[in-house]
């Protein structure tokens, strides 16, 4: 035995690996990855063409690098809250292999792919294969190709901000490069990791701040753990540092030259400049975050808590009382299959819907037990290397959480910030837990069996909810390699409502005119390949906030007035104001600066904005409005 106890932690987590049995070890490597490949195709080709919304979000994530392809700037031609990352990534899909949302769906697939290979790594360095092919299931049936809500973007294929997937792809390489520094010793790994850090931190802060904890933290581990001086650990240090500056000084480079350097930092810091204390007085935000009811969603979170423990004790107290002997797991199989088969059956046993609700606090309490641990281990490293992947999980698990403390979900912005959550919680109930009990009468076998029906059953429940808005999207919008699925007249009036008024705007704009979309829906002007002449492609209240207000837009408007405007209905409930141009927070000025200068000439369904239902107006711009006025006004100064 070393000195340093290596050998008997060795020899612990050997023990650990194999309590409870046959959950890990038995399933071969290629069966697992198999297993994974054919879910991931499967609901590739069951959702196929119906991962995008015909409005919202999306139509900006075409636009916006389809511009960038022609030679547009960014922050200087291109008003946007974000960091330069992901739109210069998906400009360059567009520059190699063509302009069309196909491009963008088939780079994002890779993505998702290379998620779940960087998922499935983790989550084998620490539970073994089969907690890593079971998170990797979680991870795709519940969270890739999931739609939950009527609008339809929040999914790993057509995400709402391509920021999001990037971000955690990053954060996940991140991740392994330090765990791989910790296995090999080679300072190469620090840099990589230093790297992904600095390319996270050109997304957004929502995703960069959990990063960069999660960074502090294996950086800790790994200078506390260095068996090398201290000149050894300071060269780590700026090993790291340096990886994560270069990512981060290429990019001021690269927009310096189209503009002042201190908007190229501006630009970069994406929208980290907006944060602050009046960021969650957005009722947006506050709802989003739960922080409207403290008292109310702080107690949904601890009943969802008490709920999944108080489950779980039940589960390890007749684990307890299960008889050792070579049928246990036969037993325990049957008990699970039966499981399964109730909650599938009757899916309301449980309150899936809810559950998330407990995760800030599961995340919690696993990283909290899991750092403590592999501090302890800091002089073992055959025990640190093992334990390390799942702890710099939990940590980065728990920050992306930020953003729904207290109204944590799997729906909505849940596809990401709640997933790396739900598969620590997934990898606690089904490994970390019956390999505590290992060395008891059940050795953790009936927990496992509970645990894994009880995921399964979870997965399927998920895939219903989804299939329920899949299978009313039948209405095709749009043609070619940009055609997209959406629900069709018998559901819903947007997508007949937008494909009618495409077709009516490609009637009356004659090839050269250019468009304006009010106050979202810039998804008809990539189909259409229409320019729009302004920086700005949402007119709305976050927008507003965040480019200094609707006077600097309407200064844009009035400089370079578009041929065509699209008024498209936008519900505006959720930002706690009225209508579009009737609510003075909500583009008011800008509405009527469009009614003195503009005049109708088609309405395609409802009358927009008066909440009866969806509709789109038409109207072309007065002849009388200056044809080709004095140059718009940089939009990097509305960053100032």
């Amino acid at each position: 035995m070393a000195a340093d106890g290596t050998d008997d932690a060795a020899a612990r987590d050997a023990r650990a690996r194999t309590a409870g049995g046959a959950g890990e070890g038995w399933l071969p490597a290629r069966l697992g990855v198999a297993a994974v490949a054919t879910a991931f195709g499967l609901l590739a080709w069951w959702s196929w063409a119906k991962w995008t919304d015909v409005q919202i979000d999306f139509g900006n994530e075409l636009y916006v690098p389809w511009q960038l392809s022609l030679g547009k700037v960014l922050y200087r031609d291109i008003a946007h809250r974000h960091g330069p990352l992901s739109a210069h990534l998906n400009a360059l899909w567009f520059t190699c292999c063509g302009v069309s949302l196909r491009t963008l769906v088939y780079f994002n697939l890779a993505i998702l792919a290379a998620i779940c290979a960087m998922t499935f790594r983790i989550f084998r360095l620490s539970c073994g294969r089969f907690t890593a092919t079971l998170t990797c299931l979680v991870l795709l049936g519940v969270f890739g190709f999931s739609q939950y809500v009527g609008i339809a973007n929040y999914n790993y294929v057509t995400p709402y901000h391509h920021q999001q997937t990037h971000g955690l792809a990053l954060s996940l390489a991140m991740i392994l490069s330090l765990v791989e520094y910790l296995r090999r010793r080679t300072p190469p790994w620090t840099g990589l990791a230093g790297a992904c850090l600095g390319l996270v931190f050109l997304t957004k802060a929502e995703i960069a701040a959990p990063a960069a904890a999660t960074a502090g933290v294996g950086l800790a581990a790994i200078l506390a753990s260095e068996p090398g001086g201290t000149r050894r650990r300071v060269r780590l240090a700026a090993v790291f540092a340096g990886g994560a500056l270069l990512p981060v000084a290429a990019f001021v480079a690269l927009l310096a030259r189209e503009m002042p350097i201190e908007d190229a930092l501006r630009g970069v810091a994406g929208n980290w400049i907006y944060l602050g204390g009046g960021l969650f007085a957005d009722r947006f935000y506050a709802v989003g975050a739960g922080l409207d009811d403290l008292a109310g969603n702080a107690g949904r979170a601890v009943w969802a808590f008490v709920g999944i423990a108080g489950v779980t004790g039940v589960a390890v107290a007749a684990d307890r009382w299960l008889p050792a002997g070579p049928r246990r797991w036969q037993w325990c199989f049957a008990v699970g299959l039966c499981v399964f088969a109730l909650l599938v059956w009757l899916p309301d046993l449980v309150p899936w819907r809810r559950l998330a609700r407990a995760l800030p606090l599961t995340s919690l309490a696993a990283g909290a037990l899991l750092s403590g641990w592999c501090w302890r281990q800091r002089q073992r490293p055959a025990s640190l290397a093992r334990w390390a992947p799942l702890a710099l999980w939990s940590v980065y698990a728990f920050g992306l959480l930020g953003k729904m403390i207290l109204n944590a979900r799997i729906h909505h912005y849940g596809f990401v910030l709640a997933m790396p959550a739900t598969l620590l919680l997934v990898a606690c109930l089904v490994h970390a837990i019956p390999a505590r009990l290992g060395s008891r009468a059940g050795g953790g076998a009936l927990v496992r069996a509970l645990a894994v029906a009880a995921t399964a059953a979870g997965i399927v429940f998920f895939l219903r909810w989804s299939h329920e808005f899949y299978q009313r999207r039948d209405f095709a919008v749009g043609q070619g390699p940009d055609a997209i699925l959406v629900e069709g007249p018998g559901v819903g009036a947007r997508g007949e409502v937008i494909s009618r008024a495409l077709g009516r705007l490609e009637q009356l704009m004659p090839p050269d005119a250019t468009l304006l979309v009010l106050p979202e829906g810039i998804g008809l002007n990539y189909w259409l390949r229409r320019l729009n002449p302004t920086p700005y492609s949402l007119f709305l209240p976050a927008e507003f906030a965040a480019f200094g207000g609707d006077a600097r837009m309407l200064e844009a408007l009035r400089a370079r007035p578009p041929d065509f405007i699209a008024l498209v209905h936008r519900p505006h409930r959720e930002f706690g104001t009225g209508p579009f141009g009737v609510d003075p927070r909500n583009g008011r000025r800008l509405m009527q600066w469009v009614n003195a200068n503009y005049r109708r000439v088609d309405r395609i369904g409802a009358e927009p904005f008066r909440d009866r239902g969806f509709g789109v107006a038409i109207l072309r711009r007065h002849a009388a409005t200056p044809a080709q006025p004095p140059p718009a006004p940089d939009v990097s100064d509305a960053l100032r």
